[in-house]
């Protein structure tokens, strides 16, 4: 292998990586340019020591599938240090695809095969920013968790009015708990609904309903 080969199977791995690495950089994930560079460059660095290593060291076994292998399972460790786990969710996930599958692309600059690592990075360009948008206007179910607090004289007549308010602005109620402390009860209510925001109308209604003291309505991760 000569040295422009070896330095253009570089070059193309800066090139595509970066190329990802940027639009992470610019939307400000924690890993960023610089790590995606790192980890396309590093992974075609690898696969053509491996290439060289078999003309150079012929009677050694190098067997170029399980340099593939370990690049997949290295990277997959680094992806799960940039996963985030918080109190509303998990966070994350995307970028350590994008720390995947730049290590791929950099797979296939070690292999020279560059028309393909052109293509695989405007694949990923294409789903980082134009499905970003797409994905926010699809319909989809979020689940959600009401907690109303009251002095109501009648729990049955006060789940029936909160329920009656939900399904006039079509929220489902999957299920539903009851704590009572003495005159005071917390009413928790799970719903599904079909928008990924706040319905504060139904917040505002249920909190002028007579003896509520207090709404809370929060995101669920979880489906029921």
């Amino acid at each position: 292998m000569t040295v422009m080969e070896i330095t253009a199977r570089l070059l193309s791995a800066f090139l595509f990586g970066g190329i990802v690495g940027l639009e992470r950089q610019i939307h400000g994930r924690p890993a960023g340019l610089r790590t995606h560079i790192l980890v396309c460059m590093g992974a075609s660095v690898a696969v053509t020591a491996g290439i060289m290593a078999q003309d150079v060291f012929p009677r050694l076994s190098i067997d170029t599938g399980r340099i593939m292998a370990g690049i997949i399972t290295g990277i997959g460790f680094l992806g799960a240090g940039t996963i985030v786990h918080y109190r509303e969710g998990v966070g994350g996930l995307t970028t350590a695809a994008c720390i995947w599958f730049v290590a791929m692309i950099g797979v296939l600059c070690g292999f020279g095969f560059y028309l393909f690592a052109g293509m695989a990075s405007l694949a990923s360009l294409l789903v980082l920013l134009v499905l970003d948008h797409l994905e926010d206007k699809l319909p989809a179910a979020s689940y959600w968790k009401l907690a109303v607090k009251s002095e109501c004289s009648s729990l049955e007549e006060f789940e029936k009015q909160c329920r009656d308010i939900l399904i006039a602005r079509g929220i489902s109620v999957k299920s539903t708990t009851f704590r009572v402390s003495g005159s005071s009860v917390e009413l928790s209510l799970v719903l599904r609904t079909k928008v990924r925001k706040t319905d504060h109308g139904a917040v505002e209604m249920i909190s002028r309903l007579e003896g509520v003291t207090s709404v809370q309505w929060t995101h669920r991760t979880e489906e029921w």
